[in-house]
């Protein structure tokens, strides 16, 4: 079903705002109907289910962050550049989008999760960014050849996830710069091949 894009976006911040705070099971459609400003009518005409909005609410974040991702990739030369733009770029998208990242690691990275095909989609797409730049990593050398990078790959998504989570929900005050060069200190301290 069509959506207008006059609508879609307080539907996106709405939604966001709600699942985060309370939940899919204990969110409603009228009070994401209220919150967006729009009638219960325009929401339900858009989305037919709490469930569609919360299937297409977790789609187009994922489609956000890769496209944030590959934008900030795309404008580096080499992968270690290209890698360090990775971290950044998912960092600042948090950032940006605080109550997606809590409900993204709440609601659809939880234990149980019933959303199996987003996880999916979440490996397949963005994880699979990270994956291929590390094993482009690994045929140049500068990459641990003994990673796995599937598993490697998950890693720098949730290091950068919970500790983004951590800080920016959990911390009263925190330093931007500080978080992004620690967790880049991290990364390539572990991902990086060791001379000699």
């Amino acid at each position: 079903m069509e959506r207008t894009s006059t609508k879609r976006l307080p539907i996106f911040e709405a939604a966001v705002a709600v699942f985060s705070e309370k939940g899919f099971a204990k969110a409603t459609m009228e009070e994401i109907a209220r919150r967006a400003g729009i009638a219960k009518g325009t929401l339900y005409y858009n989305y037919r289910s709490k469930k569609e909005l919360f299937l297409s609410l977790i789609e187009e974040g994922i489609e956000r962050l890769e496209a944030a991702v590959k934008r900030e990739i795309a404008r580096r030369r080499d992968t270690s550049s290209k890698l360090e733009a990775l971290i950044g770029a998912q960092l600042s998208f948090f950032e940006e989008y605080r109550d997606y990242c809590k409900l993204l690691l709440s609601e659809v990275w939880g234990l149980g999760s019933r959303w199996e095909k987003q996880l999916e989609r979440l490996r397949s797409g963005y994880i699979g960014i990270i994956k291929d730049l590390l094993q482009r990593g690994q045929a140049e050398g500068i990459i641990r050849q003994d990673l796995e990078v599937n598993t490697a790959a998950m890693g720098v998504f949730g290091a950068v996830a919970v500790a983004a989570l951590n800080a920016f929900l959990f911390e009263r005050q925190y330093h931007y710069e500080s978080l992004l060069q620690t967790l880049k200190n991290l990364l390539f301290l572990g991902l990086n091949e060791r001379e000699g």
